[in-house]
């Protein structure tokens, strides 16, 4: 029996890596991307094990479930799920416009924070399975080059620690 991945940020370079990791050891996929050419070549590249894809504004968190359920009618069970999407931003433009700032959070917190919730309540109903959250080292302390980037991962992990607490005897949840 195949695992059934869902990977949230597919283009991303660890994402892909882990895509084709998945797909050498026989798993289905469903890819999650911004890009729409990106993540056409890399589903092409990835072959039959690519169940399904879907492309859609990330910090867009009104969708986010939508493409949760989209994903899980695709796979039927959701044995694993990679979430690695968000963008370091431009530090100077955070300090001096809130919208800069404000899409920073977005996209690095609140919309990863979009997704744990429905996966975390889908896994948790399923009484399995293993969500993978890619953080950053930025997240650890503040430092001048990025520090807004670096709240919003720092944020992130707070969190994450809480949905782990909650969902440690049903399943695994992993920040790198």
């Amino acid at each position: 029996m195949s695992l059934n991945t869902l990977i949230i940020g597919a283009t991303s370079a660890i994402a892909s890596s882990i895509a084709a990791v998945c797909a050498a050891r026989g798993e289905r996929l469903y890819l999650v991307a911004r890009n729409q050419q990106k993540l056409a070549a890399l589903a092409a590249s990835l072959g039959s094990s690519v169940a399904g894809t879907a492309v859609g504004d990330l910090a867009d968190t009104h969708k986010s479930q939508a493409l949760v359920d989209a994903a899980a009618a695709c796979l039927g069970t959701i044995d694993s799920v990679f979430i690695a999407h968000g963008v370091l931003g431009d530090q100077q433009a955070t300090e001096q416009s809130f919208a800069s700032a404000e899409e920073t959070f977005v996209v690095n917190l609140l919309s990863v924070v979009s997704f744990v919730i429905p996966l975390a309540n889908l896994l948790e109903a399923q009484r399995s399975g293993a969500l993978v959250v890619i953080g950053s080292v930025a997240g650890d302390r503040g430092r001048p080059r990025n520090y807004s980037y670096g709240a919003a991962k720092g944020g992130l992990a707070i969190y994450l620690q809480g949905v782990r607490s909650r969902l440690y005897t049903t399943l695994s949840l992993i920040h790198i």
